[in-house]
């Protein structure tokens, strides 16, 4: 499925220009913490995620990414 490709593509731009660096190596199972995304930066990735696809999720949501794949669902799930 092509949507799920544009996600992660998505996640590693919006990540490249919130953090100032290069994710090129990220995959769905990649662990934020793990790339070195503190909390403030995966507010701000979410935010402009949700700005650019034009969804919200809630924060209740949030608390459960634990992945970039989690978060790709949980975007997927409000496309």
């Amino acid at each position: 499925m092509t949507e799920k490709r544009d996600l992660l593509e998505l996640f590693k731009t919006v990540a490249a220009r919130v953090d100032k660096r290069a994710f090129p190596d990220v995959t769905r199972t990649s662990v934020i913490t793990e790339l070195g995304i503190d909390s403030l930066s995966m507010m701000q990735i979410v935010g402009e995620m949700e700005t650019e696809l034009d969804v919200m999720i809630p924060d209740e949501d949030l608390v459960e990414i634990i992945t970039v794949g989690d978060l790709c669902k949980k975007v997927e799930a409000r496309l």
